[in-house]
Parts: C-alpha cells; sequence; structure tokens
C-alpha cells in the first residue's frame, strides 16, 4: 500500500551544460549526454508515519544521447540516501525518490529510468541565501552561487518538474564533481546549476 508523503526544503543541482539547461525546452545537452547531480536537504518532510526532518537525499543521472526529458531517452540513476537514517526512513526515501510512492518520481522512473542502485553515504549541506555547499560522502563535491540578472533579482526559469510551482533559480558551480564509479565519475565544475526552496508531495 503507498504511503502519503509530502517533502520541503533545499534544493540544488548541477549539471554539464554551459548555459542554462536546454533539456527544459526539450533541447539536446551540451555534447548531447546529460550528467547531473540535484541534492536535496528535507526540512519537512513526512512518509506515513515515518518522520523525514533533517534527512538528505542525492541523485546521480547520467543519460546516453538526446533530450533528457524526451520519453525516449533512458536514465541511469545513482540515489545516495542519508547515512543517518533508520531503516524506516531509509526504506522511505527510497520509495519516495525511486518512484515506488507516486509522485513525480514515479512519473520519472515509469518513463525514463532504465537502471538504478542505492548506495549510503554522510551528507554535509549548507546554504548561505543563494550559495549552496554540499559533500557527500567521497561521492559528491557541489558548491553553486546563484546568478543575479536586471536589478540583481536572482534569475528564475520554468517550468522545472522537481518542485511544486515549477520554479527554479539560476545559478553556477564553482566545484561540481562526481566520482562513484566508472559511469558515474565526472568533472562539469564552472557550468549550469539550480536552486530553490522546494515543496513536493503525491497528492
Amino acid at each position: 500500500m503507498k504511503q502519503d508523503w509530502s517533502i520541503t526544503g533545499d534544493y540544488v543541482e548541477a549539471c554539464n551544460c554551459d548555459a542554462v539547461c536546454q533539456c527544459l525546452w526539450f533541447e539536446p545537452p551540451d555534447d548531447n549526454l546529460c550528467a547531473v547531480s540535484i541534492a536535496w536537504r528535507i526540512t519537512d518532510g513526512q512518509y506515513g508515519d515515518v518522520d523525514l526532518n533533517g534527512l538528505h537525499a542525492a541523485l546521480l543521472i547520467r543519460t546516453e544521447e538526446g533530450v533528457m526529458l524526451d520519453p525516449d531517452t533512458a536514465w541511469h540513476v545513482v540515489l545516495l540516501v542519508d547515512e543517518a537514517a533508520d531503516d524506516d526512513q531509509r526504506t522511505a526515501l527510497e520509495d519516495i525518490y525511486l518512484g515506488r510512492a507516486g509522485g513525480i518520481f514515479a512519473v520519472a522512473a515509469d518513463t525514463h529510468v532504465e537502471r538504478a542502485e542505492v548506495a549510503t553515504a554522510p551528507f554535509s549541506f549548507t546554504r548561505d541565501d543563494a550559495d549552496f555547499s554540499v559533500e557527500i560522502g567521497d561521492v559528491v563535491s557541489m558548491d553553486v552561487v546563484g546568478k543575479h540578472g536586471f536589478k540583481e533579482e536572482l534569475g528564475t526559469v520554468t517550468p522545472h518538474p522537481f518542485t511544486k510551482n515549477r520554479k527554479m533559480n539560476t545559478g553556477k558551480s564553482t566545484t561540481a564533481t562526481v566520482s562513484y564509479n566508472d559511469e558515474f565519475t565526472w568533472d562539469v565544475s564552472e557550468n549550469n546549476a539550480f536552486l530553490c526552496d522546494f515543496e513536493l508531495a503525491n497528492a
């Protein structure tokens, strides 16, 4: 039986596109493939009766040729779960982020995910307004700064699927490295990043 879930908190991603991610407009990414790390800090979250407050999760996604959000494009995925989670919390995070509990991740899993695996790791996630720093064990290192435009306002793009209001703020990574295995190893520093206060649920 699926549990109702809702999560809110801080979101940051860094990918290999030089400028704003073209996938949002169904255009091919730089080099015609996508390599992206995405991290969530959950400040308020529930999965049924399971409390998810204070936990973290991350997705590493790599695609082959094609537009990432095109239904014909397959994703290879690694889910990194906060090692601070207990057994119930880990199961809840896996159910949410692997799409077993409905919501946007179920759409992604059904449409795109060809292969997925799960690992646990310690998370360090800090945020100062629009500046983020994330360390996930020895796997992910991500430092992102928000990018401001006209009248020094933080840039915004829409639609983005991973938050309820579909809006993301623009950023740039100063560090964006992944070292997990041969497939999931990259350095896409100094490229596109997105950040926001996120809100997601399956109901």
